[in-house]
């Protein structure tokens, strides 16, 4: 407890009171100022940087009858993280919906950092500090949260509340709710179980997930009764991280979305968003992380200049998901001992030519045993 405790002090202005409250309206405002107040006074040799959110508003979306996921970036919640943020559609129906937040904090005992980040990946970070999910540190983000902004419920149980709130509803009836918590001045009169004074933030970043995201599409079903698990992964070597969500219907996955992150160039490539806020500060000179799905034609140009690669990042990934749909975990296990020893890949996943397709499937596997 005394660690949490000289870390919360040293973190007070960078995590910037995350947005929690007991549900009233002044230390609402409150938490929400402190966050615009210590974000603002730090933005200059980033201001500039690209954004790539992953939006896509004219992508091809199954009709009902199909499983679709959808995923965008999205900033809910000030501006020293960015949220991942994945739903799960059928037709205008909300199946699904998840939400993980990435953010840096001091190295510490305390925190699980994200996959990679005592290698490679790692070493783009700022000073003294590595990345962390907030979902994989609920614990000791919600300890701060309790400290500094007098939380009464825990990061883990206001996006559980959050989430469950939107299961069932349709895209529409979600859009007017987001208008009513931001009417209130009780978030859970609106949200049973919320607290968070951005409430309407992460509702908002599930409506646009869910009309803007990037697109995977599932299997064929009018039965929307599945189970979902999501995962870090580090499936191809030490120099990014992945983050895999798949849904289950039985025993076999009905649908996947597989994305990795990267530092790569702020020329080139688009960062995931407040890269050109508090979050982007201070990590390798000249770099952004960024999401290889959002910037699959900059990502893919650098594997065929450099890896003599003949499809793209987003051709690969979409085999390999096109692969694992309909399968059962005991299938996919079957199909990564069959790719050991193997020169061509595309002999047991068809389209796909990822030398590390093995690792892509092991992260599939993961996120599926992890479904409930």
């Amino acid at each position: 407890m005394k660690k949490l405790i000289v870390l919360s002090a040293t973190l007070l202005v960078s995590m910037g009171l995350a947005a929690c409250s007991s549900g009233s309206s002044s230390s609402s405002s409150k938490s929400s100022s402190t966050t615009k107040s210590s974000s603002t006074t730090s933005q200059t040799s980033n201001a500039k940087v690209k954004i790539n959110t992953g939006a896509d508003a004219s992508a091809k979306v199954p009709a009902a009858g199909t499983l679709v996921m959808r995923q965008l970036y999205a900033a809910p919640h000030g501006k020293q993280s960015f949220a991942a943020v994945n739903v799960t559609l059928n037709g205008d129906t909300i199946v699904s919906a998840k939400i993980d937040e990435f953010q840096y904090v001091k190295k510490s005992s305390d925190w699980t950092g994200v996959p990679n980040s005592n290698k490679d990946f790692g070493k783009s970070y700022p000073k003294g500090q590595f990345l962390i999910a907030k979902a994989e540190n609920s614990k000791p983000y919600s300890a701060l949260m309790k400290k500094e902004a007098k939380a009464t419920h825990t990061w883990e149980e206001n996006e559980t509340a959050i989430t469950n709130f939107v299961k069932g509803k349709k895209i529409e009836d979600l859009k007017a709710d987001v208008a009513k918590v931001k009417d209130t001045k009780k978030v859970s009169d609106v949200v049973s179980g919320a607290t968070f004074a951005d409430t309407a933030g992460y509702l908002q970043a599930i409506y646009d997930a869910a009309t803007t995201g990037m697109v995977a599409e599932g299997i064929q079903t009018t039965d929307n009764t599945i189970t979902e698990g999501q995962v870090l992964a580090a499936p191809h070597g030490t120099q990014s991280f992945g983050i895999v969500t798949v849904a289950m219907q039985g025993d076999k996955i009905a649908n996947v979305f597989l994305d990795e992150f990267q530092y790569m160039p702020s020329k080139d490539f688009g960062g995931v968003p407040n890269s050109n806020a508090d979050f982007g500060k201070g990590i390798k000179s000249g770099t952004v992380l960024a999401s290889k799905r959002a910037n699959s034609e900059a990502y893919s140009a650098i594997m065929k200049s450099k890896g003599k690669a003949t499809q793209t990042w987003q051709e690969n990934s979409n085999a390999i998901d096109e692969f694992a749909k309909g399968k059962t975990i005991a299938e996919l296990e079957t199909a990564v001992s069959d790719l050991k020893g193997k020169k061509k890949v595309s002999d047991v996943v068809s389209g796909a030519t990822f030398t590390d397709t093995s690792g892509y499937l092991t992260a599939i596997i993961s996120a599926a045993k992890a479904a409930k």
